[in-house]
């Protein structure tokens, strides 16, 4: 059991894929993403409620500064006092101000904020009535109001059970106190008048009867501790001081309660020193500043206590994925680099297999049976898939040896039948050959013609065969030929022979080993013009000299044309007929050979569109295949046409062939412009003219050269 822990290496796949997948992996950065996420999240929720801690503590001093120039005006303690409270406020709203700038608000609080704004730019109006106290007294508790709103939809934001608690405490510890120094204001307003009037008397019950409410709702909301803080600062004798002048102001008469004597006294003054109130409220209203201070930093400490350790959780969270990770990626390395060795030492040997040793035994078609095994030695499945692959290479190099010496023999074997069969080809027309020479009736002499280029189609079939094949011909000639007579021995290699028109090609002569190859390459591009173009229409063959000395015929048609796309398959092809590629060769056979044979001697032969309608074949042969001609072959024509009397025609004129067939085939010796026309045929031709002319036709195509035959 130890050994088999030990050599990891012969552990079953299924075995080392447990150790190396990455569940525990994919558990640990699930879980930790997603507990970071959260931790982080509850972190960025703290951090906002910071900020909202920063607003109301910038808010606390506003709301305090205004009720300090509300109790102010109605002490009437002067202006130089007023201006003091006046600064200190201002001060206040531009730090409340530039708070609120950099903080991200809701749309309520910012909807409140904006209302805040709006009225406390109306305070500089307010300071300015100094005459109506009671009114202004009531326009700065307004403002107060509604600056503990705001306090109130700010502590509504706090969403954290931990700290929607105290936040709410806080804005009902405001609350209470505002009740206290409304009380402390007003009174001090009566004080200075001397009474109080019905109004304000019932403002005054109606502040107590919501300070005991408010008072109530903080007693439910205040944690034991806050609680206790707050009956520490609420009771005492200044509170009961307080209470008691503020029940002597609430009794006592007002100044426009209605008389119930008949006499025109007014009410006794007010039973209450102004300085006595002015103490008792005052201390009452510091005591629960130390309530509000006190819950102020317990919301401020709480969030930085909660942002605190959201963030340490967040960082051990993330501490310990990153560990996981560390660990998961070391397993992950020493089993992977193994898996990834025994791979790439399958994907070595399979690729050196296919890309060297089988395309070498094919090339060669022989080889060992022998195999080279992958070198992964182990016993687990990488083992097993590589002994497989061993038997796949044993029986892939015995298939390859098989299949070499098939093709081989089915090479051969059509080697064999080309030869055979074009032996016969050769036979018939020899026999056509005789038959036409002693044939009298010239009607019967076209069809023996027509006989005559079929087997010479077939014959062009063989060798064609025999170059799919991959062997040669045995036409070949040992020395140079006219590149006229090329290009009319391959005219003479079609069967429509009739629609081609031979132009007079410049003084070049082929190289005898590539003329034969030549003429069947010319051949198969002519064959492939008539066989797609219109039969009433010429195609045309040409040759120049280019620069370089390379030598272009061109074999132009007037058919139906290829479209662009087409036309780059079609060269693409030709190009790769030449590399061995394999091709449709039951449709394109011809372009298969003619790309062939042009790559055996360094031919480019590519197809261009014709303008107008029709294609351009353009053959490019090589300087040194096709050299200039230092004498004119022209003179050696010359010499044969004395002799023969007339033009080689090969059809007669007259009943015998169709006058367009005549006409086409008239073409092929074409004199270039400017020379004079050749002298006209007979009417009629003999028989014997005819046989004449047919045999010296057929030896001069079969060795490249013009016979020149007597006419008889």
């Amino acid at each position: 059991m130890f050994n088999s822990l030990v050599n990891w290496r012969n552990w079953r796949l299924p075995v080392k894929l447990a150790a190396v997948l990455i569940v525990p992996v994919f558990i640990a950065v699930g879980a930790g993403v997603l507990q970071i996420h959260s931790h982080m999240e509850r972190a960025e929720s703290y951090a906002a409620l910071q900020r909202l801690v920063k607003v109301r503590s910038a808010l606390i001093p506003v709301i305090e500064g205004v009720q300090a120039e509300r109790r102010i005006v109605a002490e009437g303690s002067g202006p130089q006092a007023l201006q003091e409270q006046i600064k200190r406020t201002d001060d206040a709203r531009t730090a409340l101000r530039a708070q609120v700038a950099k903080t991200s608000l809701s749309q309520v609080v910012t909807a409140r904020m904006d209302d805040v704004k709006s009225r406390i730019g109306g305070l500089p109006a307010l300071r300015e009535k100094t005459g109506d106290v009671p009114g202004v007294i009531k326009e700065y508790t307004s403002l107060t109001e509604s600056m503990l709103d705001v306090d109130e939809v700010l502590a509504s934001e706090f969403g954290d059970a931990a700290l929607s608690r105290t936040a709410m405490g806080l804005h009902h510890a405001l609350h209470v106190q505002e009740q206290v120094l409304y009380q402390q204001a007003v009174v001090l307003s009566g004080l200075t008048r001397g009474q109080l009037v019905t109004a304000e008397v019932r403002s005054l019950v109606e502040s107590n009867v919501k300070l005991g409410y408010i008072a109530g709702q903080f007693a439910a909301l205040a944690t034991p501790e806050q609680l206790s803080s707050y009956w520490s600062f609420f009771n005492g004798p200044d509170i009961e001081a307080q209470r008691k002048m503020l029940a002597t102001a609430v009794l006592h008469p007002t100044s426009d309660a209605p008389s119930t004597g008949t006499g025109t006294a007014r009410p006794k003054p007010l039973p209450i020193a102004a300085s006595d109130w002015s103490k008792a409220s005052g201390a009452v209203a510091t005591s629960l500043d130390g309530v509000v201070t006190g819950l102020q930093n317990d919301l401020r400490d709480t969030a930085n206590r909660l942002r605190d350790e959201t963030s340490d959780q967040a960082g051990a969270a993330s501490a310990i994925l990153f560990a996981s990770l560390i660990l998961a990626g070391t397993i992950g390395f020493v089993v992977g680099r193994y898996l990834l060795r025994s791979l790439n030492a399958l994907r070595r040997s399979a690729l050196e297999v296919a890309w060297h040793k089988l395309p070498e035994m094919v090339a060669t078609g022989r080889g060992s049976t022998e195999i080279d095994p992958v070198p992964v030695d182990t016993t687990e499945e990488f083992g097993q898939v590589a002994r497989a692959f061993d038997a796949v290479h044993k029986q892939a190099v015995k298939s390859v040896i098989e299949q070499a010496g098939m093709r081989a023999n089915m090479r051969n074997i059509f080697v064999n039948l080309s030869r055979r069969s074009q032996s016969l080809v050769e036979r018939q027309l020899k026999l056509m050959e005789e038959l036409e020479k002693y044939e009298e009736d010239p009607d019967q002499l076209a069809n023996l013609f027509k006989l005559d280029h079929l087997a010479t189609r077939m014959r062009r079939n063989n060798e064609n065969l025999m170059v799919l094949s991959g062997g040669d011909v045995a036409r070949r000639f040992h020395r140079p030929i006219p590149l006229t007579d090329v290009l009319r021995a391959a005219a003479a290699e079609i069967e429509q022979y009739q629609r081609v028109m031979v132009h007079t090609a410049p003084n070049a002569e082929v190289v005898g080993y590539v003329a034969s190859d030549l003429v069947r390459l010319l051949a198969e591009l002519l064959d492939n013009a008539t066989a797609f173009s219109p039969p009433h229409t010429q195609v045309s063959i040409s040759a120049s000299i280019e620069a370089g000395d390379i030598v272009q015929i061109d074999v132009v048609d007037h058919g139906i044309g290829i479209d662009p796309e087409a036309l780059a398959v079609v060269n693409r092809r030709l190009e790769a007929a030449g590399e061995g590629v394999e091709v449709q060769v039951f449709r394109e056979m011809g372009l298969f050979v003619v790309g062939r044979l042009a790559a055996r001697h360094q031919i480019v032969v590519r197809l261009d569109a014709q303008q107008g309608k029709g294609t351009r074949a353009i053959v490019l042969v090589p300087a040194e295949l096709a050299p200039r001609r230092e004498e004119s072959w022209e003179s050696f024509r010359g010499e044969a046409t004395e002799h023969q009397q007339q033009p080689a025609r090969p059809m007669m004129s007259g009943p015998a062939m169709e006058p367009e067939s005549a006409q086409a085939t008239a073409s092929w010796f074409e004199s270039p412009a400017g020379a004079p026309p050749p002298p006209p045929a007979p009417a009629r031709q003999s028989p014997e003219s005819a046989r004449g002319f047919l045999d010296a036709f057929q030896r001069g195509v079969q060795r490249g050269l013009p016979d020149r035959q007597e006419s008889r």
